[in-house]
């Protein structure tokens, strides 16, 4: 998670829509300070997106003769900035969807839930929609060097406008020793023009230009009398922008209405242990996809479609693929965020008595199980069980079938207050495809209102 924790939009968007400077995010404010000073260092030498995208371009990006009028500076290279104010709009109003084009986050769960999978049951639709986005977007970078850094990329337009009073920055030397050779254009990675309107906003100090330079009329550092430049203005009017943010501002009721049920509750996504409530576990998780990177069973997983739009890339737990292991508690350790927190492995535990936090609840589907609806002996899930004393326990029948000879069977019951939700029976059920035994979120205790064995009592 050391990358996530240097990423400034993880901590802005964090903060902006839960007040919170969660964990290690506020190492995020520290780099957007430096960039402030030094200018968009980041995305020159430490992004790994934006080097992916350079490794693209150097193997089959467009020819060199090609490239003085591919890195010279568009307009609609200004799409990020407002691709930017539609994300911190979203957030300042409780969707935090800062991670959906962040590239760390990105890059993190195109690997997470797109290529991991594979190893634990295939691979889920967002998995590969997420590995489609990078796929695209180094697609993008072999026709125009760093496409994504230069149109797209809200973390770099962030950067780009604190870089704007970096005091270190290129400066062209005006004494006429400038050739107006481009050899420095060629070399640009973020078409800020050394050669002709220095833009500090794009350019990403890979210093580059100044070793084409013959004349060494370039050089990084404080301004001087002779290297004074006027700095353009970023391409973004101020109409454009009052428009971008009252339009986001308006969209973001409608994607937080199209992940919450009546009660605000998401349906029936079980969210992994630690999370915290539904509103708070939206407002903080980046959707990076660490929890299910680091989530050895690969039980969690990218939601797609189950929680609505604004839970996209979410975590959630698919039993069928894999179960929560009882004494793990990687996804909180690993969460840059503390959407999910880090717990006591012993909280999660059954033993001796209910557990202190539970995910939810497994119950039985009586049609599909193979003692209740099939006759058959079938011992499985109390076996796998994990708690102590078991939640799974066994009513001995003794039924006549139909060709009248008397059968045996134990038929599993659940002692709902004893189980933990972990999924284990789920995913070591016998039948296939929609198993016997599943587990519900009902009994979670993150949410107060979602507990079963509460409401029966009221009523």
């Amino acid at each position: 998670s050391i990358l996530l924790a240097l990423d400034p939009l993880t901590a802005i968007g964090t903060l902006l829509s839960d007040w919170t400077i969660a964990r290690y995010t506020w190492i995020g404010l520290v780099v957007l300070g430096l960039t402030a000073v030094l200018g968009r260092f980041f995305c020159g030498w430490i992004c790994p997106l934006g080097t992916l995208q350079q490794i693209v371009s150097w193997i089959a990006g467009p020819a060199r003769r090609k490239r003085y009028k591919i890195n010279r500076y568009k307009k609609w290279f200004s799409l990020k900035y407002i691709v930017l104010t539609v994300l911190l709009v979203w957030a300042a109003l409780g969707a935090n969807h800062t991670g959906w084009l962040d590239p760390i986050p990105l890059l993190h769960r195109a690997f997470a839930s797109g290529i991991r999978p594979l190893w634990h049951g295939g691979t889920v639709p967002a998995g590969w929609i997420s590995f489609g986005m990078l796929a695209a977007i180094l697609l993008l970078s072999a026709m125009i060097p760093r496409f994504f850094c230069r149109a797209l990329c809200p973390l770099g337009a962030l950067m780009g406008v604190f870089a704007r009073v970096a005091p270190l920055r290129i400066r062209r030397d005006q004494t006429g020793s400038c050739t107006s050779c481009t050899l420095c254009v060629f070399a640009c990675q973020g078409a800020d023009e050394p050669l002709d309107k220095h833009r500090v906003s794009e350019c990403h100090v890979c210093l580059n230009c100044l070793g084409t330079c013959a004349e060494e009329s370039l050089h990084y550092g404080l301004p001087t009398p002779e290297s004074a430049q006027p700095m353009p203005a970023l391409d973004v009017s101020r109409r454009r922008f009052l428009i971008t943010a009252l339009s986001s501002a308006a969209i973001a009721p409608a994607l937080r209405a199209s992940g919450s049920s009546i009660d605000g509750r998401a349906h029936d996504a079980i969210r992994p242990p630690g999370a915290l409530d539904e509103e708070a576990f939206l407002s903080r998780c980046i959707t990076c996809g660490a929890c299910s990177a680091s989530c050895p069973t690969g039980v969690i997983a990218s939601d797609f479609g189950k929680t609505g739009v604004e839970g996209l890339f979410t975590p959630v737990l698919d039993m069928r693929r894999g179960w929560c292991e009882p004494s793990c508690i990687r996804c909180g350790e690993v969460c840059p965020t503390a959407a999910l927190t880090v717990l006591d492995p012993n909280a999660k535990q059954a033993i001796g008595g209910p557990a202190e936090v539970t995910i939810g609840t497994a119950f039985f589907d009586r049609g599909r199980c193979l003692p209740w609806a099939m006759e058959t002996p079938c011992i499985v899930c109390e076996e796998m069980c994990p708690t102590s004393p078991k939640a799974i326990f066994f009513e001995d029948v003794e039924i006549t079938n139909r060709d009248g000879k008397q059968v045996a069977l134990q038929r599993p019951v659940i002692q709902p207050e004893l189980c933990t939700g972990c999924g284990l029976c789920e995913n070591r059920c016998p039948v296939g495809e929609q198993a016997a035994i599943r587990v519900s979120s009902v009994g979670e205790t993150r949410d107060p209102k979602n507990q079963m064995l509460q409401r029966l009592s009221q009523v």
